[in-house]
């Protein structure tokens, strides 16, 4: 899916843009608050509902106003090309209203299948120096867009997992049917666990190919910890077997809620063998890996935003990850201080330029 089109409406410092994208590549360029990453800011809340900058929606809105407006025309990439247009207004109070080709929309889910959309910015870093959440977070975005029965089987696993927390905070666990609920978490638990199982496996390959690429010097392992020891027993097995510890810490220890993706380098965890720029490759590796996955499944790109694209690597390594997105076939947007640094990298591709000043582009 591509934008065609992009009209933003009191966002940040925005008081109203109306713009043609560029089917490829589309460079931001211009001084530091200027807001650039404001405009990035602005895509990835059609496609995820919420900002990659700060959980305050009333940040968002521009002062002295009661909401932001973001609306987009999109066209598909397949042979006989879908349009779709769609609609994402978020107040102050929190109240929401979208709208996709006209028809309000109850979930944002709709929107969000809509407009598949992968980040890079200098704090990406964090999925691999993170915590384990941010890497379940990636699997999940994967298998949200590419597995239909996904979603369902993760909202069931969250809502028992709930259920039995809420019986050990209140000491209920036996006399409220402990035992049945395990079993349910269990069977939902399994599911779960089964699905990230063949996501991962399903991109272990092009990770290889794709750290080759970014960083030849290193030999990369991925491991997948579901949240118990699989191999070994059931997720049901692993309840009971952790029962009196939990009713002790009045929470459910194991299970997919749990699980880690564990990512290292020449058998040292990622974290501790590469630098900061290093780093940046690997999750641009990781991101490039998820779009190409996501486009074999669904026939359609991603859309990736690039905060600050030459922070933290050099020239031949920009390079290297400008030839890489252009050779995704996705739809880019890139942002960088000084466009002299990124626009010779795409000479030979279709782009746009827009230059941002004072929240006026």
């Amino acid at each position: 899916m591509r934008f065609e089109r992009l009209n933003i409406e009191h966002f940040r410092n925005f008081s109203g843009a109306q713009l043609e994208m560029a089917p490829q590549v589309n460079i931001i360029c211009g001084p530091n608050g200027s807001g650039k990453t404001s405009f990035l800011e602005a895509v990835y809340c059609l496609g995820f509902g919420r900002s990659f900058r700060t959980h305050q929606i009333r940040q968002l809105v521009k002062d002295e106003q009661d909401a932001f407006t973001l609306f987009a025309q999109l066209q598909s990439d397949s042979d006989e090309p879908e349009t779709h247009k769609i609609g994402y207004r978020r107040f102050r109070n929190g109240d929401t209203q979208i709208k996709v080709d006209g028809d309000k929309a109850a979930k944002f889910a709709s929107l969000a299948r809509l407009v598949p959309v992968q980040l890079i910015t200098p704090e990406s870093v964090e999925l691999i120096t993170g915590g384990p959440k941010l890497r379940r977070q990636f699997m999940d975005w994967g298998l949200f867009h590419v597995e239909q029965s996904f979603h369902s089987a993760w909202s069931g696993y969250v809502r028992l997992l709930k259920q039995r927390n809420s019986l050990l905070r209140q000491g209920q666990y036996e006399k409220q049917g402990g035992a049945y609920w395990d079993e349910q978490l269990a069977a939902s638990g399994e599911l779960v666990a089964a699905f990230r199982q063949s996501y991962v496996e399903g991109l272990n390959a092009l990770l290889n190919e794709y750290c080759h690429r970014f960083l030849p010097q290193y030999d990369f392992k991925f491991k997948l910890n579901h949240g118990w020891l699989r191999e070994e027993h059931s997720l049901q097995q692993a309840l009971q077997q952790r029962l009196e510890q939990d009713k002790k810490q009045l929470f459910t220890g194991v299970g997919p809620h749990k699980a880690e993706w564990q990512i290292k380098a020449d058998g040292v965890d990622a974290r501790e063998r590469l630098s900061r720029g290093q780093l940046k490759l690997l999750v641009s590796a990781l991101r490039l890996v998820q779009g190409r996955d996501y486009q074999s499944h669904r026939g359609q790109a991603c859309v990736f935003l690039v905060d600050d694209l030459p922070a933290e690597l050099d020239e031949f390594n920009q390079r290297e990850l400008c030839n890489a997105l252009i050779d995704s076939g996705s739809q880019v947007f890139i942002t960088a201080i000084d466009e002299k640094k990124i626009t010779p990298h795409f000479s030979d591709t279709d782009n746009r330029l827009f230059h941002v000043e004072h929240g006026t582009i």
